[in-house]
């Protein structure tokens, strides 16, 4: 049963297109107010941000637009990012260091029983391998000091999409710690999705790994499968899950990890 959300009020990041864009209709359907984020303009939003959430400081101009528009909000689904096409810099920008500062911002002014949902990856399976890395990233109090000290780390700019979505799932266990017994935060780490920017990950990640990815599972996720799944950690149905990643790959993971096993049987 879909749960109804008449009367929440949700903030979605990156609602302009993609998965974001499936995510605030999901909601909307099911009855609450959206308030979307992004950089461009979404299609028939009434409530709308636009930011840059490259920076602390574009995000925390966010944070305060949609505090004028609503003092309390129910929920924050951060789906905005950007793929590893993109200069190292912006991508742990946005998807590390602008979504944990627009995140920070807002937790006071979600209520008890709340919820915060951020995008990662399936590529971020491996993150706790290079644990020290993230942390050393993520504890450093200035953002352009955090920048600075992986620049001459070439598995980290070289990867940085990779690496930005690392950070997401330690952010995640963070968060739900820091907000236990007030607000839920887990993660969903998408494989293949039929975005607008399907194109950017394959020049990215490799255009015959994407492709051979997609074969596998019988194609690309929609976004709308993706969204399901944000809805679903958003819904009472979900109320004891906390600092957790579901992974929706169409089992992506679990063939490589099988097919891995069976090399080194």
């Amino acid at each position: 049963m879909e749960p109804n959300l008449t009367g929440r009020t949700i903030i979605v990041t990156g609602a302009a297109s993609g998965i974001g864009a499936a995510t605030a209709a999901a909601f909307t359907r099911l009855g609450a107010r959206v308030i979307g984020v992004d950089r461009n303009v979404p299609d028939g939003s009434s409530d709308f941000v636009r930011a840059d959430l490259s920076t602390a400081e574009g995000a925390a101009a966010a944070a305060e637009e949609v505090r004028a528009l609503a003092p309390t909000v129910d929920g924050i689904a951060n789906i905005a990012g950007v793929p590893g096409t993109a200069p190292w810099r912006t991508v742990l920008g946005v998807n590390v260091l602008g979504l944990r500062a627009f995140t920070e911002a807002l937790l006071p002014s979600i209520s008890e029983g709340g919820w915060v949902v951020n995008l990662a990856s399936n590529v971020a399976d491996g993150w706790a391998a290079r644990e020290t890395q993230i942390h050393a990233f993520l504890g450093r109090a200035d953002d352009a000091d955090a920048l600075t000290s992986v620049e001459d780390d070439a598995e980290i700019t070289g990867n940085s999409y990779r690496f930005s979505k690392e950070c997401v799932r330690a952010l995640t266990l963070a968060q739900a710690a820091g907000t236990l017994g007030r607000v839920r935060v887990n993660s969903v780490s998408p494989g293949p999705v039929s975005t607008p920017i399907l194109d950017d990950f394959k020049r990215d990640h490799g255009t015959a790994k994407v492709e051979g990815a997609i074969s596998l599972t019988g194609g690309a996720a929609s976004p709308e499968a993706i969204a399901d799944v944000v809805v679903f950690l958003a819904s009472p149905a979900a109320r004891w899950v906390n600092g957790s990643d579901i992974r929706v790959d169409g089992g992506l993971a679990a063939h490589r990890y099988t097919e891995a096993v069976q090399q080194h049987a």
